[in-house]
């Protein structure tokens, strides 16, 4: 397995974070990925390990060592985000599904008709104008003539 390039971002057990060292660690074997976490209390470190500097973080115990597996979730562009959030497949005219409503850990659930119509509508990435991306694992831009071509009407993104 490829590990991931310096300063991309990753999900790992539910964190996100940014990797910021890939290569072995003293009397260890293998490859390891020092991760910067978003997590404040995430990580363990700043980065060193027994008195050796690997990679630098913005706050002292932010940073970890982890091993490349397929465990390890990379970023992906902004379009790409979009498009997975935003688009989805119909289910058919005449579906109806049952829905787990909000925070209710599935304790309230209802049954919907006609949710197509809401798909759709959301599927036409042209039209949104105000979008959120959070917990999506948004790593970089698609080039800029592709999002403007894609979805120019977007105001208020929440990556």
């Amino acid at each position: 397995m490829e590990p991931p390039p310096l300063d991309s971002r990753i999900r790992y057990s539910g964190s996100n974070g940014t990797v910021r060292y890939v290569g072995p660690v003293d009397n260890t074997q293998g490859i390891w990925l020092g991760v910067e976490w978003d997590d404040l209390e995430r990580g363990k470190h700043d980065g060193s390990k027994d008195g050796r500097r690997y990679f630098s973080c913005r706050y002292d115990i932010v940073g970890s060592f982890i091993r490349p597996s397929p465990s390890v979730q990379c970023g992906i562009s902004f379009l790409r985000a979009l498009s997975e959030k935003y688009i989805e497949q119909l289910h058919g005219v005449e579906s109806q599904e049952t829905v787990v409503l909000g925070s209710s850990q599935g304790a309230i659930q209802v049954e919907a008709v006609g949710l197509d119509k809401v798909r759709s509508r959301l599927s036409r990435l042209e039209r949104l104008k105000v979008v959120s991306l959070d917990g999506t694992l948004v790593a970089y831009p698609d080039p800029q003539p592709q999002i403007r071509n894609t979805c120019s009407n977007i105001r208020h993104p929440n990556a």
